[in-house]
C-alpha cells in the first residue's frame, strides 16, 4: 500500500539516533533513578511554561505599541509596561 509506504518514510525521518538514544536513556534514568526523571520532567515542563509566558509578553507588548499614542513618551502605562517585560523576560531568560 502506498499510504503505509509514505507512513513509514516519514518515519525513517522522524526517528534519529540521537532521539532514540534520548527515549532509552529516559526510560533507564526513570527504572533506576525516578527522581531524576521526575525533576528532569519538571525542568522541562518549567522551561516550556517560561517559553509560553516570553511569547504572551511580546503579544502583550506589541498590542500595546501598536495602541500607543503618538508620542509615545507620553503614555506613561506603556513605558512602566516596557520595564515590566523588559524585567520580566530578563529572568526567564536566566532561569532559562
Amino acid at each position: 500500500r502506498p499510504e503505509i509506504a509514505a507512513q513509514c518514510t516519514l518515519i525513517n525521518f522522524i526517528a534519529t539516533e540521537r532521539g532514540l538514544e534520548d527515549q532509552l536513556l529516559a526510560k533507564v534514568v526513570e527504572l533506576e533513578r525516578k527522581d531524576l526523571e521526575d525533576k528532569a520532567k519538571e525542568l522541562t515542563e518549567s522551561a516550556v511554561n517560561f517559553k509560553i509566558q516570553l511569547v504572551e509578553l511580546e503579544d502583550e507588548l506589541l498590542e500595546r505599541l501598536a495602541n500607543a499614542p503618538d508620542d509615545i513618551l507620553s503614555d506613561v502605562p506603556l513605558i512602566e509596561g516596557l520595564e515590566a517585560t523588559k524585567k520580566t523576560a530578563k529572568e526567564i531568560n536566566e532561569a532559562v
